[in-house]
C-alpha cells in the first residue's frame, strides 16, 4: 500500500479530498491573468485584465483562472448601496468596435432595496406604470382585462374590495387632475392614500353610473403630498356591479415655453459664416445659442468678432451663451470663466454674453459611469469654484443618468441657475420618463430645466441580458472594497464572485437614441411632447444637441 508521506501526488489528492469533505473547498484555480483596479487623478478609476501583474501602488490586483484574450470587456461594477439585495440580473448595453466591446450602460437588478417609486407624469396612464392589484377577497371582487380596458366585477356586500394602483409619486405640479374613461353599474368610488399607510383612504369622487363609455375629470386636492408614494384605489359599491375602465390618465394645465436652444459647437460656424448659422437657427425657432468661444492665454481669442456676432444675434431675438467643455480640468474652466467675465466687463449690454453653459466633453457624454453620485459631486466641485468668477447665470448640461437625489439636489440648486438634461431617447413616453425627476428637482428648488433632444450622429448598439447562474459569460468579481464586471467570450465557471449566464441580445438602434438624420420625426414629436412637459412649472423649453451641424 502506498504511503502518502512518500508519495507527494497521493498526498495532494488526499488533501483535496479531506478539504472537500470538511467544507474547505478545492485549491484555487491556476492563475492565468491579473485583474486590476487602478485609481488616478480626479477620482478616475480603471479596471483591466492583463498577462503581467501591474506594479503600481495605486492598483488593487487579484488573479483570474482565464487568459486575457478570453475577456470581452472589464469595467468597474456599478456602485450599489451597502444594503442592496443580491443581484439576480444584469443588462449591458454596448457596441463592438476596433478596440473590442465598449460598454455604454450597465443595469443591475435589483439595484437597491429602497428604490423610489416611479413618477406619475402628466399624460401617462397609471395602469402602464403600476399594474392593478386586487383588493379584498376574490369572492367579493374579480379583476380582469378586456383589451385596453381594466374590468372590475363586484358582488354585493359591505366588505371593502376593488383594486389598487400604486405605489407612485405625484409630481409637484399645481392644478392636476385624473381623467377616467369608463362605463359603470352603480357608483364605484375612487380614493387615495399613502402607500403602506394604515389610515382610511381619502375619497376623491364617486363615478357616475354610465351604461355607455363616459369621461370623468377628477381634480386632485392641492394638499395632496408630492413626491410621497401614493396608492389609488377603485372601490366596489355596496350594491356590487360591473366597471370597465379604459383610461386612468394624469393631466395638468400646460403652457409650452417659446424658448428653444441649440449648440453652435464649432466656433468657425459663427466666426466665419454667421448668416448660415442664423438661417438654420431661425428655421427651428431658436432663441438661445450655446456657442463655443475660443479662449487664449490672454483672454478671448477674438473679442471683437464675438461682440459683433452677439449683437447681430440679439437683433434676431437670439441670446448667446458661452459653452464651456468640462473635461475634468477645473483650472482650465476657471481661466475660461475669468476671461468671459473680463470680456463682459468691457462690452456694452447688447454685446455681452448672456450666460455660461458647462457640459461634459462629447466623448464623455454617453460613456459608462459606475458611480454617478461621485461623478456629480466632482462636477459640482468644479462648478462651485467657477460660480464666483462669473457675472452671469451658470447652467450645466448633463446626461440623463445624472443623479438628482438628496445627496446632490440641494447643492445643485445652490451652484446652478439652471439645468439642461440631454435625453438620449426618441420615443416621447421614454423622454418624459427620463426627464421627470429633473423637472421635479427644478420645481422643488425654483430652477429652470431645459430638455435637450439628442441629434448628434451615434452608432447602433446592442443590449445583452444575463441571469444569475452557477456559470456564465458575465461575472461580478470582488476587487478590494468594490467589484469589477467582467464579460467573457464564453461561459465559464470557477471565477471568484457571482456568475450570470447570457440570454437575449437585442439591438439598440441609433434611431431610438438620436434624431440625427430624421429631422421630420423630431419636428413631429415636439408638439405633443411640449404640451406634456409644459405642465411642469420648471420646464424652460427644448434644446437641440447637435442639430445645427448641417442643413436645416
Amino acid at each position: 500500500m502506498l504511503d502518502p508521506r512518500k508519495s507527494p501526488a497521493l498526498g495532494w489528492i488526499l488533501g483535496v479530498a479531506i478539504a472537500a469533505a470538511i467544507g474547505l473547498g478545492a485549491p484555487p484555480a491556476e492563475a492565468r491573468s491579473f485583474l486590476s483596479r487602478c485609481t488616478g487623478g480626479a477620482g478616475s478609476e480603471t479596471v483591466a485584465v492583463s498577462a503581467a501583474r501591474p506594479t503600481s501602488a495605486d492598483c488593487t490586483v487579484i488573479t483570474l483562472p482565464v487568459e486575457p484574450n478570453e475577456v470581452l470587456a472589464a469595467v468597474p461594477a456599478p456602485r450599489r448601496p451597502a444594503n442592496a439585495p443580491e443581484p439576480d440580473a444584469i443588462a449591458v448595453t454596448g457596441r463592438t468596435g476596433e478596440g473590442g466591446f465598449s460598454i455604454l450602460e450597465v443595469a443591475i437588478s435589483p439595484a437597491s432595496a429602497t428604490a423610489p417609486p416611479p413618477y406619475l407624469v402628466p399624460g401617462a396612464d397609471l395602469r402602464t406604470i403600476s399594474a392593478p392589484r386586487l383588493l379584498g377577497s376574490s369572492e367579493r371582487a374579480k379583476l380582469s382585462a378586456d383589451g385596453e380596458q381594466t374590468v372590475l366585477d363586484c358582488a354585493p356586500g359591505a366588505e371593502q374590495a376593488g383594486f389598487a394602483l400604486g405605489a407612485v409619486r405625484v409630481p409637484p405640479i399645481p392644478g392636476m387632475s385624473l381623467r377616467l374613461v369608463h362605463s359603470a353599474e352603480h357608483n364605484f368610488r375612487l380614493a387615495v392614500m399613502r402607500a403602506g399607510g394604515s389610515e382610511e383612504p381619502r375619497l376623491l369622487t364617486k363615478l357616475k353610473t354610465a351604461e355607455t363609455t363616459t369621461e370623468a375629470q377628477v381634480p386632485l386636492p392641492a394638499e395632496l403630498p408630492s413626491d410621497t408614494p401614493l396608492e389609488f384605489e377603485m372601490l366596489c359599491p355596496a350594491e356590487g356591479g360591473h366597471l370597465a375602465l379604459g383610461a386612468f390618465v394624469l393631466e395638468a394645465k400646460t403652457a409650452v415655453p417659446p424658448d428653444r436652444a441649440a449648440w453652435a459647437r464649432d466656433a468657425a460656424l459663427w466666426m466665419k459664416d454667421p448668416a448660415t448659422l442664423f438661417t438654420r437657427a431661425q428655421h427651428w425657432g431658436i432663441t438661445r445659442l450655446y456657442a463655443d468661444v475660443p479662449v487664449g492665454e490672454h483672454g478671448l481669442a477674438d473679442p471683437q468678432a464675438l461682440a459683433g456676432f452677439i449683437a447681430a444675434a440679439g437683433e434676431r431675438g437670439i441670446a448667446v451663451w458661452a459653452m464651456l467643455i468640462d473635461d475634468g480640468d477645473g483650472a482650465r474652466l476657471a481661466r475660461a470663466a475669468a476671461a468671459l467675465s473680463d470680456y463682459n466687463a468691457g462690452m456694452p449690454r447688447e454685446a455681452q454674453i448672456k450666460g455660461v453653459l458647462v457640459e461634459r466633453a462629447p466623448d464623455r457624454l454617453w460613456i459608462y459611469v459606475p458611480d454617478p453620485g461621485a461623478e456629480a459631486q466632482r462636477l459640482l466641485d468644479r462648478l462651485e469654484r467657477l460660480k464666483p468668477l462669473l457675472d452671469m447665470p451658470l447652467a450645466a448640461a448633463v446626461p440623463s443618468w445624472f443623479p438628482t437625489d438628496v445627496s446632490v439636489a440641494d447643492r445643485m440648486a445652490t451652484v446652478l441657475d439652471g439645468l439642461t438634461v440631454i435625453s438620449n431617447r426618441t420615443e416621447p413616453s421614454e423622454i418624459r420618463r427620463s426627464v421627470a425627476r429633473f423637472l421635479g428637482w427644478g420645481a422643488r428648488h425654483g430652477r429652470r430645466v431645459d430638455v435637450a433632444l439628442e441629434a448628434m450622429p451615434i452608432a447602433d448598439a446592442e443590449r445583452r441580458s444575463f441571469r444569475r447562474d452557477a456559470a456564465g459569460e458575465a461575472w461580478l468579481v470582488p476587487l478590494g472594497s468594490s467589484e469589477a464586471l467582467l464579460l467573457l467570450k464564453e461561459a465559464r465557471e470557477g471565477l471568484p464572485g457571482r456568475a450570470f449566464r447570457g440570454g437575449e441580445v437585442a439591438p439598440v438602434l441609433a434611431a431610438s437614441r438620436s434624431f440625427a438624420g430624421d429631422h421630420a420625426a423630431l419636428r413631429e414629436g415636439l408638439g405633443s411632447l411640449g404640451r406634456t412637459l409644459g405642465a411642469w412649472p420648471s420646464f424652460g423649453g427644448f434644446a437641440f444637441h447637435g442639430l445645427l451641424r448641417g442643413p436645416p
